[in-house]
């Protein structure tokens, strides 16, 4: 079977890629029908200058205190500052500071004075609870109680009494300026880990679970920034709403960040080439897109993305992170040598900004947008974390059956800084104490497991609003009645309260764990953060009346 082909008379392919168009006047029409002619002579952009006044963070406050404190994000992460605020130290870092000072002494040669320091800074008796604990009182001391008479051992007019106090527990060879040397290492090690955790107040609000807090510059006092909705977890900018207050005038200049940069054309994938025969992205189909006439958002995409995407640029620029910004000029030269100094878009148009903080003080009228601050805030965020097991859990539940909320201590954490599953207690206590039963049995009520915690609703005095209370339950324990409190770390102590709306049906689980991440200059921070979660639906807590059991 023969086939016909038509030979070419040039060996190149030069005449195919050349795209003749035979009809100039018909390609005319089509461009006056889509209305090419009818547009402006505008120039390229060829340098841009932009000025910025950046106020860099450095001041901090919980909620619930009126006085800033300093802050600084060198030395330690906002994440840390905010999540992890407890009365005390850990039972783990302070044993972990008696055994760092026991080795300190061993290498100077000065292990002989450590008896000195047991006796002076030793655990007291109800911090280690078992029988082994209590055996590494006279191993180590307490590094809580040692920071105290380090500290004094570095202060001149202190140092002599601290020494006669050690004296009296035991012999301390080290001349003062080996001990001043060992103190200070050791301090600063403390410092690093402890000074955070014993800060004056606490930025947790326990009537809703959440982080509440507030930021701002002291070198602009007018603008705060307060997180009252922080749940934990990565502390960005959209956890922030700026609040504008009259509080003095700055003390400082801010920081003046000035650039002149190439524009350079915005690409995203997906995007129509601008040349004739240029390969698109095959990945992205703008032809495929199924879009009703009511799907603004997705029509909107598509028309910047077919027509408008090559009409904006990119110009990049450096702020010091942990600051409050606001370009304050922006000049746009282009290749005419034309200039032209281009306003804010919020100052134009006020509504939703991508990046931009809520203005949450702003008076609102009805039907009216809350407007943005023009304040770009690029948050010191830690870009990841190491995260252990949670130490403690709890869950808020709502049980329908009992037609009551309860707040159940799912996990704490022991004497030794290791998680304790409550409920495994429970039950192996539990099935050792049920008794035969060999008749039929009238109970009023049945029993709750030790670590459910009933949430009672309480009508507010407008007869509308209702919180919840965390009431006590009476118990048999060992035999004699009681009201056990909760035994972790995030449940408050009995009689305390919540927003009624931080139970939904689909329930809450609170959690604390270790976070460790790198922070600036290479340092390690270690910390225990809490986090709100969502739970895992309604609960039962086997809650009867009026039961009779059955052999």
């Amino acid at each position: 079977m023969g086939r016909y082909e038509m030979s070419s008379r040039g060996p190149g392919i030069e005449e195919g890629l050349a795209s003749r168009l035979h009809d100039p006047l018909w390609l005319l029409g089509r461009q006056w029908q889509f209305g090419e002619f009818r547009h402006e002579n505008q120039p390229s952009p060829a340098w841009v200058e932009v000025d910025v006044d950046a106020h860099p963070l450095d001041e901090w406050r919980p909620a619930a205190r009126e006085e800033w404190l300093g802050l600084d994000l060198g030395a330690a992460p906002l994440e840390r500052m905010v999540e992890e605020h407890e009365a005390g130290v850990p039972p783990r870092l302070r044993f972990d500071g008696g055994v760092r000072w026991r080795r300190a002494l061993a290498s100077a040669g000065r292990a002989d004075d450590l008896a000195a320091y047991v006796g002076r800074c030793g655990f007291p008796d109800h911090a280690l609870a078992s029988a082994a604990d209590a055996a590494l009182r006279t191993r180590v001391p307490d590094g809580s109680r040692l920071a105290d008479s380090l500290a004094a051992l570095t202060t001149e007019d202190q140092r002599e009494a601290e020494l006669t106090a050690l004296r009296e527990h035991g012999e301390v060879t080290a001349t003062p300026t080996e001990l001043e040397q060992l103190a200070t290492d050791w301090l600063t090690w403390w410092s690093r880990r402890a000074s955070p955790l014993v800060a004056p107040d606490d930025a947790w609000d326990e009537h809703r679970f959440e982080h509440r807090f507030a930021v701002r510059a002291s070198t602009l006092p007018e603008v705060e920034l307060h997180a009252d909705e922080y749940v934990g977890g990565r502390l960005d900018w959209s956890s922030f709403d700026a609040v504008g207050v009259a509080d003095g005038a700055a003390t400082q200049a801010p920081i003046t960040v000035r650039e002149s940069a190439l524009p350079s054309p915005a690409r995203f994938g997906g995007m129509p080439a601008p040349r004739l025969w240029e390969m698109e992205d095959a990945r992205f189909d703008p032809g495929a897109v199924d879009a009703a006439p009511i799907d603004l958002g997705r029509l909107m995409l598509s028309g910047y993305a077919t027509v408008y995407g090559n009409d904006w640029f990119v110009v990049p620029l450096r702020l010091p992170v942990g600051t409050l910004s606001r370009v304050t000029r922006f000049v746009v030269r282009d290749v005419f040598g034309g200039t032209t100094e281009l306003s804010a878009v919020a100052a134009d148009q006020d509504g939703w900004n991508l990046f931009s903080l809520t203005q949450a003080d702003a008076p609102l009228e009805p039907d009216q947008e809350r407007p943005t601050s023009p304040w770009f805030l690029l948050a010191p965020a830690v870009p990841h974390s190491l995260e252990s097991r949670p130490t403690d859990v709890v869950m808020l539940l709502r049980d329908e059956m009992a037609n009551v909320a309860w707040a159940v201590e799912g996990v704490i954490e022991d004497d030794h800084g290791k998680p304790l599953d409550r409920f495994a207690a429970w039950a192996a206590r539990e099935t050792q104490a049920i008794p035969e039963i060999t008749r039929p049995t009238y109970r009023v009520d049945s029993e709750v497991p030790d670590h459910w915690f009933p949430l009672l609703p309480e009508q507010l005095a407008d007869l509308e609003s209702v919180r919840l209370r965390l009431a006590p339950i009476t118990r048999l324990v060992d035999g004699v009645p009681a009201s056990p409190e909760p035994r972790g770390g995030l449940l408050p102590s009995v009689g305390s309260w919540l927003h009624e709306e931080e139970v939904p049906r689909s329930g809450v689980q609170v959690v604390r764990t270790w976070q460790h991440a790198r922070w600036q200059g290479g340092s390690r921070h270690l910390w225990r953060g809490r986090h709100k979660l969502t739970g895992h639906g309604e609960g039962d807590s086997g809650l009867r009346f009026d039961e009779v059991e059955w052999p």
